[in-house]
């Protein structure tokens, strides 16, 4: 079975629940409409499961393999790549300049829900290239501001983040890899990178490196920079870079995950010296946002092809009805389902408030940064939680690859570690977020939460006050702790955020669907988030009150 995203409950959601309206109301948006944005996501959801739906299977069976010093992906992503690149969904958020849509990046978000649902490791592929053509629009000097970008978004050209060395992977601090200005304004930059998603492949030529280095300044002291590093230069010849091997992995088998080496290669500085992480997050937060996406995506996905066995599978019981006659699947059904719901509108909401922001909303800007951490780390966790589920409710079938559902499995763990680990996202929720920046970003959220809470009058709204409230005290308590208590207690902080923004979606879908035919299964899978699922929240609440045992 290959996924079919169904676009009409994505744009429910937009329409009825997050009132994307909102966007094309705005100056920045006004060449286009809410219908323009149904209208191409309709026509991406016939793209994805006529094209790219088939590829999942081929990616993971096939794999890409290391040739002559070059990568190669599966011949059908290669064809695939090229009609993608050709429809312009590379470009849709991509500014008009640099031959760009201009459409929110919402629309791009609800894309790669659909991409990433469909094939995780071709969407892969286009997740680093359209944030690169952003942080070269954003930051980059001419003309590569200009040229390199539009190549990005034609799909002449791909891009990769470049952090990890072997002996530094969170520690930034600790690279190795040098950049030494040359005569001409361009850089030299030497050293070895590890676990460079698409750091090498064959869709095209152009592969834009975007790499954090160190450099040193006018008194010889260290700092970051970033650089722009073509694999062809502006003169048609190949610069100095090697790909030394492609790892062998759990999963995303279709999408090369390369160690290279930069000897002497040339690049050129984005931003100024010592502004290399600041430039990055450019990238990075744009990024983050796209793995919540993968996230939103598997777990449709999982969820579709465990509702479709469980409907289907007859085992004993009545020989008519597949096994979602017996509770216990239904009650795992019923878990994979509400949650993925959540998890997309979730994301959706957080990608909203981006474009807002973009727009010189202050208040957009701190609650999207707040939220962000939330969506790519609990909707990570959550996405494999789905997965095993589906291998659950599928049994043996599960089990084996042949079904497909194992594959969801082992492609959706990487989204914990990659990007910034679950970890680190938590950290950065309590440490930054709501602790050193007086935590403006919760304040806001939390004044929504109430506002729509108080406009509530369904029979799970109390179980939401209660879970809402245990919210409150934890973010109170750990704004004056000491530091090493709020750093033991900011996972089950970031786990007790993610149950509640759950919640928080499931009282505005639950509110939005009242008028729809299909009202009574919002209400119901409401009903079940906050009374079955919900709980969770005093769990997490007491990990928090607990923390100093662990400090």
């Amino acid at each position: 079975m290959t996924y079919r995203p169904d676009v009409s409950e994505l744009l429910f959601l937009l329409e009825d629940v997050l009132n994307w309206q909102s966007l094309f109301d705005l100056p920045a948006y006004d060449h286009a409409d809410a219908e323009t944005g149904a209208a191409v996501l309709t026509e991406a959801a016939r793209f994805v499961t006529e094209e790219l739906s088939p590829l999942n299977r081929v990616g993971d069976t096939e794999g890409c393999r290391l040739e002559n010093g070059r990568v190669r992906v599966p011949p059908a992503f290669r064809a695939a790549y090229d009609k993608f690149a050709e429809g312009g969904w590379m470009a849709l958020d991509l500014p008009e300049a640099i031959g760009g849509q201009a459409l929110p990046v919402t629309v791009n978000s609800a894309l790669s829900d659909m991409l990433n649902g469909a094939c995780m490791a071709f969407g892969m592929h286009t997740c680093s290239t359209r944030a690169a053509a952003h942080l070269l629009v954003q930051h980059a000097p001419e003309p590569f501001s200009t040229d390199y970008a539009e190549q990005l978004g034609t799909g002449a050209a791909v891009a990769t983040i470049v952090i990890t060395e072997p002996q530094a992977g969170t520690n930034v601090h600790a690279m190795r890899t040098r950049a030494t200005p040359a005569a001409d304004g361009s850089w030299t930059l030497s050293g070895t990178k590890i676990f460079i998603s698409t750091g090498d492949h064959d869709y095209t030529d152009l592969n834009l490196h975007i790499v954090l280095a160190k450099t040193a300044d006018a008194a010889g002291k260290d700092a970051l920079s970033l650089f722009v590093v073509p694999t062809v230069l502006p003169d048609g010849s190949r610069n100095t870079i090697t790909t030394v091997g492609i790892e062998h992995k759990m999963g995303l088998k279709g999408s090369p995950t390369c160690q290279l080496s930069f000897e002497d290669a040339r690049g050129w500085q984005i931003g100024g010296h010592g502004e290399g992480l600041k430039r990055m997050f450019t990238m990075m937060n744009l990024m983050r946002m796209d793995v919540a996406m993968q996230s939103a995506g598997v777990a449709q996905a999982a969820t579709q092809l465990a509702e479709t066995y469980a409907e289907e599978r007859r085992q004993g019981g009545d020989p008519d009805r597949g096994i979602i006659q017996y509770a216990d699947v239904r009650r795992m059904v019923m878990e994979m389902r509400t949650l993925a719901d959540a998890a997309r509108a979730m994301v959706l909401e957080t990608s909203i408030q981006l474009d807002l922001s973009a727009q010189g909303r202050d208040d957009a800007l701190s609650l999207s940064q707040f939220l962000l951490p939330i969506c790519k780390a609990w909707l990570s966790d959550q996405a494999v939680r789905i997965a095993n589920l589906g291998i659950q409710i599928m049994g043996g079938h599960g089990y084996i690859a042949e079904s497909g559902m194992e594959q969801y499995a082992r492609d959706a763990r990487i989204m914990g570690i990659y990007e910034g680990a679950n970890g680190i996202q938590a950290l950065d929720l309590v440490m930054r977020k709501l602790r050193r920046s007086g935590g403006a970003g919760y304040d806001l959220w939390a004044a929504r939460m109430h506002a729509d809470l108080a406009a509530d009058q369904s029979d799970f709204a109390q179980p939401f006050a209660e879970a809402l409230a245990l919210l409150d005290a934890a973010a109170s308590d750990l704004r004056d702790t000491d530091p090493t208590r709020a750093e033991v207690a900011a996972t089950p902080f970031m786990h007790l955020c993610g149950i509640v923004g759950m919640g928080w979606m499931w009282l505005r879908i639950a509110r939005a669907a009242e008028t729809r035919p299909d009202a009574a299964t919002k209400t119901e899978q409401a009903r079940f988030f906050m009374h079955y699922l919900l709980p969770e929240a005093a769990l997490y609440a007491r990990r928090i009150t607990d923390a100093a045992l662990h400090a």
